[in-house]
C-alpha cells in the first residue's frame, strides 16, 4: 500500500518497538464513579496492564476466571500487542461482590484495579490515549529533532495503521472474498466487523495518499470540513477570509470519507475526486455499498496533543503525546524516522 508523506520522506534512521517497554500506552477514559463509597452495580471494571498479549486475548482470559462468556466482558478499544499498554475492561456478574481479582496471576498482564459501576464499558468510550514511546539508534539526532518541530508545527497524515488491516493485509484480502460471495460460511459478527472497517479504512488511505501528492491540503468548494474535537462538519459552499482563518487555527479540518452505502457528503470536483479514487478498488468500493453503513468522515491530518522529546542518551529519544480516539502512533512515527529494523 502507497502512502505519501507530508514532510517528505525522512532522512533520519532509528528503531521504534525494540521491546515492548519502548511503546507504552494509556487509555485516556476516567472512571464514571471513582469514590469507593459510592461503586455499585452489576458490571466489574478492571484496569489492566498488558504485555505481549492482544485485548481480545485478555478479555478470554478475564471471561474463563470470573466464570462467564467473552460477549460478557466489554472494552473501550483495542490496544498493540508488541507494547506495554493500560485499558479498562468490564465484565458483566449480576448479584455478585466484586471478585479478588488478585488471585488472578497471569505472564502477560496483571489486573491493577477493580471497582464495581452501574453500567457496562462500551466501545469507542475512551478519549484517546497517551503515548510514551522510545527511538533508539538515531544516526541523525539534529534531522529528526527538526523533522519532530516540524511533526508538532504541523501534524501528520491521519493514516490508519497496518494492524487495521491484519497480518499482511489479510482483513482486506477476506473483505473482497466475503463481498464477491466466495467464503464457504457466512463470517461471525466480530469477523465482518474487522473486514468492513478494513475497507473503508484502506479506501480512506488511498484517498488521503491522493490528495497529499496532489498537493490538495487546503479547503475547497465542496469539502466537507469537520469541526475540531467533534464529529460534526459542513460542506464548503465558498471559500472566504474566515473559512481561511478557522483552517489555519486548527477550528475546522479537511476530512475524507470512510465510504459506505449512504449518500456521498461532499460536493463539487471534491466529491468526483474521492469518487474516481474509490472506483479504482471497485470489489471494495461496491462491497461497501451494498452494506448498511452511512458514509462517516475523518480528519485528513492528525496533530499531536501535548507533545514532548526528551534524549536520553546521544542516539535515543523518549517521546510523548497523546492521540484521540482512532488515531495511530505508528503513523506519527512512518512521518518522523525510518524504521531500520522494518526495513531489514
Amino acid at each position: 500500500m502507497t502512502e505519501a508523506y507530508l514532510h517528505g520522506k525522512p532522512s533520519s534512521e532509528g528503531v521504534f518497538k525494540a521491546s515492548p517497554e519502548d511503546f507504552q500506552v494509556t487509555e485516556i477514559l476516567e472512571l464514571p464513579i471513582t469514590e469507593p463509597s459510592e461503586q455499585v452495580g452489576e458490571h466489574q471494571w478492571l484496569w489492566v496492564e498488558k504485555k505481549g498479549a492482544n485485548t481480545a486475548f485478555v478479555a478470554s482470559q478475564l471471561a474463563a476466571f470470573a466464570g462467564v462468556k467473552e460477549r460478557d466482558v466489554s472494552y473501550s478499544g483495542l490496544k498493540d500487542r508488541h507494547a506495554v499498554t493500560y485499558q479498562w475492561f468490564s465484565i458483566q456478574l449480576p448479584g455478585q461482590a466484586l471478585l479478588d481479582w488478585t488471585q488472578l496471576e497471569h505472564p502477560e498482564f496483571k489486573v491493577l484495579t477493580a471497582a464495581l459501576q452501574p453500567r457496562k464499558l462500551k466501545t469507542g468510550t475512551h478519549k484517546g490515549n497517551h503515548f510514551v514511546l522510545r527511538v533508539r539508534h538515531i544516526n541523525q539526532p539534529d534531522s529528526f529533532e527538526k523533522r519532530w518541530q516540524a511533526i508538532v508545527a504541523d501534524g501528520v497524515p491521519n493514516y490508519f495503521g497496518a494492524q487495521r488491516f491484519g497480518h499482511n493485509g489479510q482483513n482486506i484480502e477476506q473483505a473482497k472474498r466475503w463481498f464477491n460471495g466466495e467464503l464457504k460460511r457466512r463470517p461471525s459478527r466480530h469477523q465482518s466487523g474487522l473486514y468492513l472497517s478494513a475497507a473503508r479504512s484502506f479506501l480512506f488511505n488511498q484517498i488521503l495518499h491522493e490528495r497529499l501528492i496532489a498537493n490538495r491540503l487546503q479547503p475547497e468548494v465542496g469539502d466537507a470540513m469537520m469541526l475540531q474535537g467533534s464529529q460534526s462538519f459542513f460542506v464548503v459552499e465558498c471559500i472566504d477570509d474566515e473559512l481561511q482563518a478557522r483552517y489555519a487555527s486548527g477550528d475546522i479540518q479537511l476530512t475524507a470519507p470512510l465510504p459506505g452505502s449512504g449518500r456521498q457528503l461532499t460536493a463539487a470536483g471534491v466529491a468526483e475526486f474521492e469518487a474516481a479514487v474509490c472506483e479504482r478498488y471497485p470489489e471494495l468500493h461496491q462491497g461497501l455499498r451494498k452494506q448498511r453503513l452511512d458514509e462517516a468522515r475523518r480528519p485528513l491530518l492528525l496533530k499531536l496533543q501535548a507533545p514532548q522529546m526528551r534524549w536520553l542518551t546521544d542516539d535515543c529519544a523518549e517521546l510523548e503525546f497523546s492521540l484521540g480516539r482512532g488515531a495511530f502512533a505508528t503513523s506519527v512515527l512512518r512521518e518522523l524516522i525510518n524504521d531500520i529494523a522494518r526495513e531489514e
